[in-house]
């Protein structure tokens, strides 16, 4: 009885975070399935037409069977900034996941921590939510962005969208196309940044 009790508590908390919050990605509140993984990303920005990347280099340990966490060296080419960050995931009935993302930029000597869930359906749906910068360690909520987007799992694709509200509001919308487990291909449009981001992921077990 506690059991169920708990369960449906943890429950109803990650639904909760779903509604009401959420950057959101592909299964964002989900770290990496790969041990080691490199990204190579490259940002459009349609209103200046500049073009940025942030590429990394991660690596994920299993600490229980329902935590795991990732560290990220990643370096923005832009800002010309090295930024560490950690990712501690969570998860429950291999369904709810709520994922704890703390990020350092060297450069301005600014933290800020997130939080992302993913809740994922029966008929091979999920809920992904995100809200950025949930806490700043300059004290202010101007750059909290909170978004929630609907999508639908496949063995080879996954894709979805919806809204982010908050700071620069607009439609956003992801697709991921999985070649094989090593490699996939990541694609997103974020109304309220302008921008298109296409993304190479190599996973390395």
């Amino acid at each position: 009885m506690k059991n169920r009790f708990f369960k449906r508590i943890a429950i109803l908390v990650l639904s909760l975070f779903a509604v009401t919050a959420l950057h959101s990605q592909i299964l964002d509140g989900t770290v990496q399935s790969a041990r080691f993984r490199v990204s190579l990303p490259a940002t459009f920005n349609f209103d200046d037409g500049s073009v940025n990347s942030s590429p990394y280099v991660s690596y994920k340990q299993d600490l229980l069977p329902w935590m795991k966490a990732a560290a990220f060296a990643q370096y923005n080419i832009k800002q010309e900034a090295f930024v560490p960050q950690m990712w501690v995931e969570f998860s429950a009935a291999k369904r709810y996941y709520l994922l704890s993302r703390s990020i350092f930029n060297t450069r301005t000597g600014k933290y800020s921590h997130g939080l992302a869930t993913t809740i994922k359906l029966p008929s091979h749906l999920s809920v992904d939510a995100t809200w950025d910068n949930m806490f700043e360690q300059a004290g202010t909520r101007k750059l909290d962005r909170l978004q929630v987007v609907g999508g639908y799992i496949n063995k080879r694709f996954i894709a979805n969208a919806g809204y982010s509200m908050l700071y620069k509001k607009g439609i956003v919308a992801n697709l991921r196309i999985i070649f094989c487990p090593a490699y996939f291909l990541q694609m997103k449009y974020d109304g309220g940044q302008n921008s298109f981001t296409l993304t190479s992921y190599i996973n390395i077990q």
